[in-house]
């Protein structure tokens, strides 16, 4: 049942980067997770970008004053419809009293640069990366002479290793060297960056050094050791240059937040010690890669022999359409560059992924109001659950900072994520307003924690780690939300980051403070009802479940406007602004959990929602809001709308490397048009897990096969699917010629759950018990052995 590899996982183009002025953004990226690398492809003048996840810079923190005293000040000119006014009181109380962070940025380590001369122009010209084993491979011919580079960076021990080989009567003839990374990228569209301090570059006749500073004073830097075979080198003030070579191997290691003196030392001597070849160092990688990229698989169709990327990245372009097979490679593309960028044991991955080339990049720091959530939210249900670890470590570590947001910026016990933390710290990281009024961040962290132990069944982690964070988070709420006459919950000040509404202000400008959002309360629905269910289970708690579950009975209800719409804030004073792309509202049906579908109303009023922010909005969508979209239409089951978002997300946003730019820059009418065109992941990213719940959607005790299949996904296979319930699921259809479709799920442990099939299916073989008005049966799982239906 399992996916096909080889050329499906390869993705091969045509030419080098040619982002002028900004080459790494078209870069093919490889990393092993905290050590990352940016290939440019250049035959006769080529550039590695090498990156660091440890290495950041231009952050501020401070001392967190308390200006809780102001809350009171905010929520009543809130209660006065003056937003204006309200907007600036914490944030100027702040400023006052000398609070002003910054959130750290990446800085970009290194160039290493290749430069070779050649008789005439180079052709047959082809640069790959292979996603199974993160190998890049630059590939060209001079004559009758193949050249082919190939690079990865080890898994293994943090080496980039970077072969050189030929095929032909000509030998090889390059020079090499390593400097700061391009001085011209210090231009931002509002800002122009400084530059480290002390660059230095040094060469021997087999080693490459270099070194920098940062603005902590701290030395970062890279030694390489190159080994020839055949030929000869000499060295320069200006590089390595090597000549009349066979082969050349070249093993690179990077170091941050050190001294250059001891780290060229120690790392020459470290380098010279190495004596296995390319083939043994990326048999030694290649094994740990390959075992978290292959965990899941997937096959949408079609012939392996296609087109390079550019050319159909160009017919999506020009068609409007995007083939089910390029679909696979996109889903499968999201999942290396996930793979590249993260480690069970390192840091939490950053929107630019280990590939930032800008020294003040721009939304470069982590922003956990939504971006964090959609980098890691293909994760668990792709068999990378333990890549979330991370998360929980960095939160769980500042713990008492996070207390500290609660208790001085709202007189709450319990905890406070802001969505920017200040760097080396859980405190406000930015006295933006739209941050500071932010505040259901730590409720999201907290069902994220116990989706991990669902996907798990870590039940140590449930009781030790996951229950009592969420215990702090519940504990906010039931400080920060006040009782109203009703007997319902109101929050206030409350901020859907990504949209202002109408009727705030006369002028309808953006604010950053409005009242009642839907996000709000669709975030504590879900954090606790996971509390209530994990306490139960794990027998803790017990004098406080009631509490909890009095708590949910006052949580308000979504809102349907009279256009038929779900609204984004509960203010009855405020509108909805459609052209916003904000798709906050819906966060309920996704990535929560909300029983949407079982209220026939509420169910069509998240559809019309999700349609008319899709066309309304058009002109402000990010790729990150697009597929976040196609994956809230996979939740309500409408497959064709998922795939619709989905194809103008690759359409408006793919850059020559396969990556979704953040923002659009082509000037087609589609997602918010941005000259300097935002980097960022989070589009890739969401396109794997909104596939991923077209396929195969889970709860603790339901399984959904086949919920959003789109019409034009007639066959495919998908292997590896991990679900809530403990287990995995792998599954094969063709639709294209009736063959139906055969599902194999597996759990832990025995239980019970409900399993749903696609609307229409006439019968299912070898279950008695099947309701075709439902769609649906109860199925018996033992412990550890596959159970197999079909239909």
């Amino acid at each position: 049942m399992a996916a096909k590899s080889g050329k499906r996982n390869t993705l091969t183009f045509s030419s080098p980067a040619d982002w002028w002025g900004a080459m790494w953004r078209d870069g093919l990226p490889t990393g092993n997770g905290t050590v990352g690398a940016s290939v440019y492809g250049g035959a006769g003048d080529e550039t590695i970008l090498v990156n660091h996840s440890h290495l950041i810079w231009q952050g501020n923190a401070g001392v967190l004053p308390d200006v809780s005293d102001k809350l009171a000040s905010t929520r009543k000119q809130i209660e006065f419809g003056d937003y204006g006014r309200a907007e600036r009181i914490l944030s100027d109380a702040l400023i006052t009293k000398g609070y002003r962070p910054m959130p750290a940025l990446p800085l970009p380590l290194c160039d290493v640069k290749v430069h070779q001369e050649f008789d005439r122009p180079v052709k047959d010209y082809y640069r790959s990366v292979n996603m199974e084993t993160g190998e890049v491979t630059v590939s060209y011919k001079d004559g009758m002479t193949r050249y082919e580079r190939k690079l990865f960076v080890s898994r293994a021990n943090d080496l980039l290793v970077y072969e050189i080989s030929r095929m032909g009567p000509k030998n090889i003839d390059m020079r090499f060297s390593v400097d700061l990374h391009d001085r011209t990228n210090v231009r931002t569209p509002v800002s122009v960056s400084k530059l480290p301090e002390l660059p230095a570059s040094k060469y021997e006749k087999y080693f490459m050094y270099f070194a920098a500073r940062n603005d902590t004073a701290r030395d970062f830097g890279l030694v390489a050791r190159i080994s020839i075979f055949g030929g000869s080198s000499e060295c320069d003030l200006h590089g390595v240059r090597v000549t009349g070579a066979e082969k050349i191997l070249i093993v690179m290691k990077p170091f941050v937040e050190s001294g250059r003196d001891r780290e060229w030392k120690e790392l020459r001597t470290q380098l010279a010690a190495n004596k296995l070849t390319y083939e043994k160092l990326l048999k030694e990688h290649a094994a740990l890669h390959s075992k978290l990229f292959e965990a899941t698989a997937l096959d949408l169709g079609g012939d392996e022999d296609t087109d390079s990327m550019e050319c159909e990245l160009h017919h999506c372009a020009h068609d409007g359409d995007v083939s089910p097979a390029l679909m696979a490679k996109l889903w499968a593309y999201g999942r290396y560059l996930f793979v590249c960028s993260t480690s069970e044991n390192g840091r939490v991955m950053r929107p630019y992924g280990l590939w930032c080339g800008d020294y003040k990049a721009v939304d470069g720091y982590s922003n956990a109001a939504g971006t964090l959530q959609q980098l890691y939210a293909h994760a668990p249900g792709g068999g990378l659950a333990d890549s979330l670890l991370p998360i929980f470590d960095e939160y769980e570590t500042v713990l008492d900072e996070l207390k500290k947001n609660a208790t001085r910026l709202y007189n709450c016990r319990g905890i406070m994520i802001p969505a920017v933390n200040a760097p080396g710290s859980g405190l406000l990281g930015s006295v933006d307003p739209a941050v500071v009024h932010t505040t259901w961040i730590a409720g999201s962290i907290g069902s994220l924690m116990y989706d991990y132990y669902l996907f798990t069944q870590d039940a140590k982690f449930l009781k030790t780690r996951a229950l009592p964070f969420m215990r702090e988070v519940a504990l906010f709420y039931e400080e920060f939300f006040k009782v109203k006459l009703d007997g319902k919950f109101e929050s206030s000040p409350s901020m859907s980051i990504g949209n202002t509404p109408l009727g705030a202000t006369p002028d309808n400008r953006d604010l950053g403070v409005a009242k009642n959002g839907a996000i709000d309360f669709a975030v504590a629905r879900d954090l606790l009802a996971a509390l209530v269910a994990g306490a139960e289970e794990a027998k803790l708690y017990k004098n406080e479940i009631e509490k909890w579950k009095t708590m949910l009975t006052r949580i308000p209800n979504p809102v349907v406007s009279d256009d038929g719409t779900v609204k984004e804030y509960l203010d009855e004073r405020l509108f909805d602004r459609f052209d916003s792309g904000s798709v906050n509202m819906l966060y309920g049906v996704y990535p929560g959990h909300s029983d949407a579908f079982r209220d026939p109303e509420l169910y069509k009023a998240y559809v019309a929602t999700a349609r008319k922010r899709e066309a309304s909005g058009i002109r402000r969508h990010t790729a990150e809001t697009l597929t976040r979209l196609a994956a809230i239409f996979a939740r309500l089951g409408e497959g064709n709308d998922a795939l619709d978002a989905l194809e103008t997300a690759v359409c408006a946003f793919a850059g020559g490397n396969g990556v979704l730019s953040k923002t659009a820059f082509n000037g087609m009418g589609v997602g918010e048009q941005d000259f300097w065109a935002t980097y960022g992941l989070s589009g890739n990213l969401g396109l794997t897990a909104a596939i991923q719940e077209m396929l195969v959607q889970s709860e603790p005790e339901r399984l959904r096969i086949l919920p959003a299949l789109p019409n034009d996904w007639t066959k495919g296979s998908c292997e590896g699917a991990a679900t809530r319930f403990g287990g995995s699921v792998d599954l094969v259809w063709d639709v294209s010629r009736r063959m139906g479709t055969t599902v194999r799920i597996k759990s832990r442990k025995a239980r019970s759950i409900e399993v749903v099939v696609p609307a229409g299916t006439p019968k299912v073989k070898g279950v008695k018990d099947y309701d075709p008005e439902t769609h649906s049966f109860r199925l018996d799982l033992p412990a550890g052995k596959p159970v197999s239906i079909a239909f």
